[in-house]
């Protein structure tokens, strides 16, 4: 019987061990749009297809890690912070 094969799956550390940048940045670029959401596995954990990856680390580079880039396009979400 044939069963569909499974992707690899490459989690966030992953990545940034390519990109060199750490979690909070790449969550960062995330929340922008400046890369694709995440898919998420059973415990919650970030992860991407090998195509994915290669995809983000391409634009990540060609774009000399946004610094190349309009960033108007891409408004930073408001934060409501409370005080306590």
């Amino acid at each position: 019987m044939f069963s569909p094969k499974k992707e690899k799956r490459y989690y966030l550390n992953e990545i940034l061990s390519q990109i060199e940048r750490n979690k909070t940045t790449f969550i960062r670029w995330e929340e922008m749009g400046l890369v694709p959401k995440a898919k998420r596995d059973s415990r919650g954990w970030r992860y991407f297809t090998e195509k994915e990856v290669k995809k983000i680390v391409d634009l990540i580079k060609k774009t000399d890690y946004f610094r190349k880039t309009n960033f108007q396009k891409y408004p930073r979400k408001k934060r409501i912070r409370s005080f306590y």
